[in-house]
């Protein structure tokens, strides 16, 4: 029978209070304040001393390997990113038995293989907070180091926004530096930064080791789209649309514009833009052996057998099925509403890395998913012992999902809290997996979850963490994440802005025709949504969100009024909402409406709390900033 464990609190020591690197002072005001310690009732909800929680900001900080067990099973580590603290699950009782305070939005979790200390990344704070594990210790569960990287001569950061850790000894770990896309390398006993390894390849999140070697997966690795060219010499053969010399420089007597009015755009692949997905070094060394390119397009996690195989959770975009040249449409139709297929790609890695395979998780379209059975952005990923089956989650179908790492036959799923991102898996004697403890993190909570089937995993019971975060803006949140807002249950709002950011990828989704007999489609690359408050019209052409009016892309030459009112912006979010909803994530063959008669899936009330949550998401403080906050 499920049962909700009971949360106990352990008040810290003095010495277990986080040290903030000072470049992210800006933000603490905003911040739950590390040194003010959080009461926990048995339902896990917060309170400050008695007084109201004094604000929260969510930076939309990634996740890699944010859960970890010891050694011995007995305690599982989880960063409680909201609260910027580490907890401690006791895997016997299932209960919060302490809560580290560490830096802003601790990210990912490692173990150090002797089990004495456990480390967590700290991706706003530019650091990484060192907690005793050791239970000999008289300060266990109290954070021993912080370590940082700072200029001395710029007085900033050279340690900005670590994400996933992975140790290849009691002595050297690794930590990916997702914004300046380098690996740092930190002696661990002197608990400093020693060197860095180049990743020629956009956001370096995941790594692991395993006998070795050393592997990094890049989050944005790019899918060799680009708009197709003509030039130099008919660069994309049939499907060239745009020729950038005529248009541009050898247009006649300044028409260049006029020459460019009325082009169709393709989006093709072109197998000469590089598209670097899994690097490979030795430990002993960090020398680069290998890179293996064309794995992917968005890499969340990656696991490592005994053997070297490398398997990578991932979607892989669809943002060129669309919009050629010479077929019958160029919009969503095409599209399928399938804009990401969600797959794990495999690839033996023991001597030289072979040809990658990918396992898909899903039918490929035309045919579809049943929503209950869709494995939407597959994310944590682990191996077990015994090599033979894979234990993941599909994050924005909130599923953790069991597969045969031979095959990739999906063998079963289970439902777990919403927007799993993190997985510590428990073996049994014989390899195979036992128990799987996972991270829910936008529900903020953790699921142990029984694996005695791997047919039929089952949910023992859900651990609720602490959590500052205001409840409206939490569930827009998980509405933005969450694959029943598109109408096959296969991707989310999130899947194109991924973490508040751009998938970088340029798609063409039902943009208007210039003017009227005019055939000319607009790619257009995803917006941020970090930063968008006060940002409206939030296109460029003013057709979504628009308290202003005008004239736009869908109307040249008549005026239209404001869709929206610039006083409330979160009626222009709302606009902006609805149209996704009934556009890019919808059907276009049978799109269903919501309980407002609103074209495209989810509630008035999601809606709502969506375009509140849209407007809520900031950029993180620049790693430029020196700590002294000085000009």
């Amino acid at each position: 029978m499920a049962r909700t464990p009971r949360v106990a609190w352990r008040t810290p020591s003095c010495c277990a209070a986080v040290a903030f690197l000072l470049t992210a002072s800006c933000s603490l005001a905003a911040k739950q304040t590390a040194g003010n310690p959080f009461a926990v009732d048995a339902a896990g909800s917060v309170r400050s001393g008695g007084v109201a929680n004094v604000g929260y900001i969510n930076y939309e900080s990634p996740h890699a390997n944010p859960i970890a067990l010891l050694p011995d099973g007995s305690l599982v580590y989880v960063a409680n990113t909201p609260a910027d603290t580490v907890d401690v699950i006791d895997a016997a009782s299932g209960t919060v038995v302490a809560r580290v305070h560490v830096g802003i939005d601790p990210v990912g979790i490692a173990v150090r293989p002797d089990g004495k200390e456990v480390w967590a990344s700290n991706h706003v704070s530019d650091s990484i907070s060192v907690i005793d594990a050791d239970p000999a210790s008289a300060t266990r569960h109290q954070v021993l180091a912080t370590i940082q990287d700072l200029d001395a001569a710029t007085k900033s950061t050279r340690f900005d926004e670590p994400v996933g850790i992975a140790f290849a000894s009691n002595r050297k770990a690794y930590v990916a530096l997702s914004s300046s896309n380098r690996i740092a390398v930190i002696d661990v006993p002197a608990r400093r930064v020693v060197g860095h390894l180049a990743i020629a390849a956009q956001d370096p999140r995941a790594l692991a080791v395993r006998n070795g070697r050393l592997y990094v997966v890049p989050f944005e690795s790019n899918n060799q789209t680009q708009i197709s060219g003509c030039w130099p010499e008919n660069l994309d053969g049939v499907r060239c649309t745009f020729d950038a010399r005529r248009h541009v420089t050898e247009a006649p007597g300044g028409s260049a514009q006029s020459l460019s009015t009325g082009y169709v755009a393709d989006i093709v692949r072109h197998p000469d833009i590089p598209d670097r997905d899994l690097f490979v070094f030795d430990t002993a060394t960090d020398e680069l052996i290998e890179v293996v390119d064309t794995l992917g397009t968005l890499l969340y996690g990656i696991a490592v057998d005994s053997s070297g195989r490398v398997f990578i959770a991932q979607a892989e975009a669809r943002n060129d099925a669309n919009g050629r040249a010479g077929t019958e449409g160029h919009g969503l139709a095409e599209l399928e509403n399938r804009a990401f297929l969600n797959q794990i790609t495999t690839v033996a890695c023991g001597g030289g890395c072979g040809e990658p395979t990918r396992f898909e998780l899903e039918p490929l379209p035309p045919r579809h998913p049943a929503k209950r059975l869709a494995l939407a952005t597959p994310f944590a990923i682990q191996v077990s012992a015994d090599d033979a089956t894979l234990v993941a989650t599909a994050a924005a179908s909130s599923r953790l999902f069991t597969v045969d790492a031979a095959t990739g036959a999906v063998l079963g799923r289970v439902d777990v809290g919403a927007i799993p991102r993190g997985i510590a898996l428990q073996n049994a004697a014989d390899g195979a997996p036992a128990v799987a403890w996972v991270l829910n993190a936008l529900a903020n909570s953790v699921s142990k979850v029984d694996l005695a089937s791997l047919r039929r995993p089952a949910v023992a019971y859900a651990i609720p963490l602490a959590d500052p975060e205001d409840a409206v803006l939490r569930r827009g949140r998980i509405a933005f994440n969450d694959a029943n807002a598109s109408s096959t249950g296969t991707f989310a709002c999130a899947s194109c802005h991924p973490d508040g950011h751009t998938d970088q990828l340029l798609w063409v989704l039902n943009a208007p025709p210039c003017d009227a007999g005019c055939e000319q489609i607009q790619p257009r690359l995803v917006q941020d949504i970090r930063g968008l408050r006060g940002s409206a019209p939030y296109h460029w052409d003013g057709t979504l969100g628009d308290p202003f009016g005008g004239v736009n892309t869908a109307n040249t030459r008549r005026h239209v009024p404001p869709n929206c009112d610039g006083e409330r912006e979160e009626t222009c979010t709302l606009h902006l909402v609805d149209n996704t909803l009934g556009g890019a994530m919808c059907d276009q063959s049978s799109c269903e409406t919501n309980d407002e008669g609103k074209p495209g899936p989810l509630s008035a009330a999601e809606r709502s709390a969506m375009a509140k949550y849209l407007l809520s998401v900031p950029y993180p403080p620049s790693p430029q900033r020196p700590y002294t906050n000085a000009m």
